[in-house]
């Protein structure tokens, strides 16, 4: 079957539909609390704030999902769909606390399901790993701008069951294509559809300084995905109640103002290969912090829907190529010694996006309400910048001494 092109220029067969497809829900319903929780605390009758605790046990199942979501790549994958299926239907269903439960189930199936579908673009395109992860990234992005829009846009009359049972629907029909492509595969093995990289790939990969070298960068990497799953996470699902401060009740400009974040995120990693041919990984990497940066003291210090509609667009451009970089250098990292046992890393950035939004919840209140959590990213932001400047130094080749 002739080879196509997909997004970014990556090699692609219909083998890679359902990926590109399920981690469009992937998108979607990673960032669901966001426009889900002001719905939630009406009709249960609580404050926003309360409802934290959704965020932790999405994310910490998430963390476990995700160390174990590099064993066996097509169980992962179909588990992981299966989970979020489920979950959704339960969370339509369920009142407070019984919904921590499904919530928990949607968390684990993405925590199984999208570190699976990034290592897999990541070792398939060994070549152009930034590129395709930018590509495959944005495809999630996608997903995350038209979750705050399917709020926004249902029709009158529509509830949030509903549109978590359509989400659901979606998640079934992606499992259901998983299973068919994986009929024919050889020896039962769900395959990608695209070559693996080549051992000729592989042995021009970095060595990483041995296996030592190899651990530390790992932990670094770690933590840099630890933060940056938490400071997206509190953006995305800490923006539309904030902005729903300044309109009292359901406005449907908060939700756009959501939605503007993911589609900076989104027209960021879209621009990303194209940036990358003028531009180093390393370079790109800097200026999107220096933008996350000011985008987020945007969101601490504005005073009204409209700065913080600028300041939501700065933080989402600025955060948007930093995920999929750091999976590029991790995949570069472990191309060498052909580690698979990187789960634990993905279940780091799965705790970060459990403890990174409980601490801007917990931190939110007093005259600045929300606005004062967002305290806890931007400490998050400082941090990482601290921790790429560390990265690259244990990644800088090493030079040979002289007598």
């Amino acid at each position: 079957m002739p080879e196509t092109r997909g997004p970014g220029g990556v090699r692609a067969t219909p083998g890679w539909l359902p990926l590109y497809g399920g981690f469009l829900i992937t998108g979607v319903v990673t960032v669901l609390l966001g426009p889900l929780l002001p719905d939630l605390a009406r009709e249960w009758r609580l404050p926003v704030e309360e409802l934290r605790a959704l965020f932790v046990v999405q994310f910490l199942a998430s963390a476990v999902g995700s160390f174990l979501s590099s064993y066996r790549l097509g169980l992962s994958l179909g588990l992981g769909y299966l989970l979020i299926a489920a979950g959704l239907v339960s969370l339509s269903l369920a009142g407070w606390p019984m919904a921590l439960a499904p919530m928990a189930a949607v968390g684990f199936g993405l925590g199984l399901a999208i570190p699976a579908t990034n290592l897999g673009v990541a070792h398939a395109q060994p070549q152009r790993r930034g590129a395709a992860l930018s590509s495959l990234n944005m495809v999630w992005g996608a997903g995350a701008v038209a979750c705050p829009l399917l709020f926004a846009v249902r029709p009158a009359g529509m509830s949030s069951d509903a549109v978590l049972l359509v989400l659901a629907g979606a998640a079934g029909l992606v499992l259901t294509c998983l299973a068919w492509n994986a009929r024919p595969a050889a020896a039962g093995r769900f395959t990608l559809g695209a070559p693996a990289s080549s051992p000729a790939s592989e042995e021009n990969a970095p060595q990483g300084g041995g296996q030592g070298g190899v651990l530390r960068g790992l932990v670094v990497i770690a933590a840099i995905m630890f933060l940056y799953v938490g400071i997206e996470n509190s953006v995305g699902g800490w923006l539309v109640s904030l902005a729903d401060q300044f309109q009292a009740g359901r406005s449907a400009t908060s939700l756009w103002i959501g939605s503007g974040f993911w589609a900076a995120l989104l027209a960021s990693r879209a621009a990303a290969p194209l940036v990358l041919r003028r531009m180093s990984e390393p370079t790109l990497y800097t200026a999107g912090v220096v933008l996350a940066g000011g985008g987020l003291l945007g969101l601490l210090l504005s005073g009204s829907q409209a700065g913080l509609a600028v300041a939501a667009v700065a933080a989402g451009a600025g955060l948007a190529p930093l995920f999929p970089l750091t999976i590029s250098f991790l995949a570069d990292l472990t191309a060498a010694t052909r580690s698979r046992n990187t789960g634990w890393v993905f279940a780091l950035a799965g705790a970060g996006g459990a403890v990174l939004p409980w601490l801007t919840g917990r931190l939110a209140g007093g005259a600045d309400g929300l606005a004062a959590g967002f305290v806890a990213p931007i400490g998050g932001l400082v941090l990482l910048a601290l921790l790429f400047g560390l990265l690259r130094r244990l990644s800088a080749p090493v030079q040979p001494q002289t007598a």
